[in-house]
Order: C-alpha cells, then sequence, then structure tokens
C-alpha cells in the first residue's frame, strides 16, 4: 500500500472527542507535521499535492473540517490544508475545488483558535484565488455559485465584523469576498459598502501587506457600475 493511502486511512479514522492519549489522534498529527515540513515551499513539491489529493487524503481533511467537533480539530490540521493549497498551480487548486472544500474551510471560522481561523480563511482565498485566474476579471468569478450555495459569503462578512477577529482577517476578509463578487452586483448594499470601505482602508495603509490585494480586488469589483460608485465616493481612484 502507497504511503498516500495509509494517510488517507489514517486520516479517516474517527477520533474519540476528547481523547488527547489516543494513538490515532498522534498518528494523525504526525502525518500533518509531516505535510507542513512537505508543503513548507510553495513553489516545490506539487507533485506530492497530486498524489497526497488523488489518494483520498485532502478529502479526509476536509470531512474532519466539516464533521468534527470544532475544539477536537487541532492547528496542524488546518496548517496541513493550508501549506497543500498555498501553491500557484492552477491544476491542484482546480482538483481542490472539485472535494466541495467551502463547506469545511468555512466551518473553521467558528474555531475559538485564532490561528486555525485565519488558516481556515486563506484556504478560502488561495482555491478561489486558483479559480480567479482562469476568468478575465470582466467575468464573474467562476467558483461564486460554490460558495453561494452554502451562504459563505455571508458567513465570511459575518466573521469580519466579529469584534474578536483579528486586523488581519477583516481585510482578508474583505479581499475574499471583493474577489468572489468580481463584476457582480451585491444584493446586500451594507455589505458592498462595509466591504468596499474596508477594502478602501488597506488600499490606504502603506503598511498593510494585503494592500495588493485589496487594490486587485478593488479593481474586480469595479467591473460592476454600481460598485465602482461606490468605490469612487470621497474622489478615491481605482489604481491599476
Amino acid at each position: 500500500m502507497s504511503p498516500w493511502i495509509e494517510m488517507c486511512k489514517d486520516l479517516s479514522k474517527p477520533i474519540v472527542s476528547g481523547q488527547e492519549g489516543s494513538i490515532d489522534l498522534q498518528r494523525q498529527i504526525e502525518i500533518c507535521e509531516y505535510l507542513i515540513e512537505l508543503f513548507k515551499d510553495s513553489k516545490i513539491n506539487d507533485e506530492y499535492r497530486n498524489r497526497f489529493i488523488l489518494s483520498g487524503a485532502a478529502k479526509a481533511l476536509l470531512n474532519i473540517f466539516q464533521n468534527w467537533k470544532l475544539e477536537d480539530i487541532k492547528e496542524q490540521y488546518s496548517e496541513a490544508f493550508f501549506l497543500l493549497a498555498y501553491t500557484s498551480n492552477e491544476e491542484i487548486i482546480q482538483l481542490l475545488f472539485t472535494l466541495n472544500p467551502f463547506k469545511g474551510l468555512l466551518n473553521l471560522l467558528e474555531h475559538s483558535n485564532i490561528i486555525i481561523q485565519k488558516r481556515g480563511l486563506e484556504s478560502i482565498f488561495n482555491i478561489q484565488l486558483g479559480g480567479s485566474r482562469s476568468k478575465s476579471k470582466t467575468e464573474v468569478h467562476p467558483y461564486f455559485d460554490a460558495i453561494a450555495s452554502l451562504v459563505g459569503i455571508e458567513k465570511i462578512y459575518e466573521f469580519m465584523n466579529r469584534n474578536n477577529t483579528t486586523k488581519y482577517c477583516k481585510d482578508l476578509s474583505a479581499i475574499t469576498i471583493g474577489y468572489f463578487y468580481r463584476a457582480r452586483n451585491y444584493e446586500n448594499v451594507d455589505m458592498r459598502i462595509n466591504v468596499i470601505k474596508q477594502l478602501k482602508s488597506v488600499v490606504q495603509d502603506q503598511n498593510n501587506s494585503l494592500k495588493v490585494n485589496a487594490k486587485s480586488a478593488l479593481n474586480k469589483l469595479a467591473q460592476n457600475t454600481d460598485n465602482k460608485t461606490e468605490i469612487e465616493k470621497d474622489g478615491f481612484l481605482i489604481s491599476e
């Protein structure tokens, strides 16, 4: 049996809630730590990413996110999946998208651990980014329906507006929503106003590491006239 199939088998084993000393739990954490080391360089090891996904092991991780109690999900699980999805290889991203990843990743936004929240959101962003590269910025996002069917946009927006959400995650939430709403009108006017306001604040912050992404999100949103009008309020100029 290949090591990838073994990983899938071990990651698919149910763990009794609160059973910290479980051999199976320790094995799963060891697998995730191995994956973290294997995938930490986003520019290499796409062949291993491909094998891991095709073995069913990536789906096993998503099943954990979707079905386990949140308190039983450890940082290593979310970190491993984040690094799996942290690649510019569009074929890998497309493979991940076929696994219907958004439901499990959205669940991570409800976790009490802010690192796990962050990795869940970043994984959603990275997967949608791969999908968005395949289309022109004047076309709607190809993954929009998949996230919308789960009320995912609203969940990310709610996460953005929580008092205890970190500044980084608030900014990335707005960027993620902006990418998904590329060339599309917001049904929720308050969401449009608040997301665009958040994006503009990121662009105007010279020290914000997400500035380029926020600028890109605004450019994508501006393909819709209502969004463009909102963006250009107060004389704000959209730069390429």
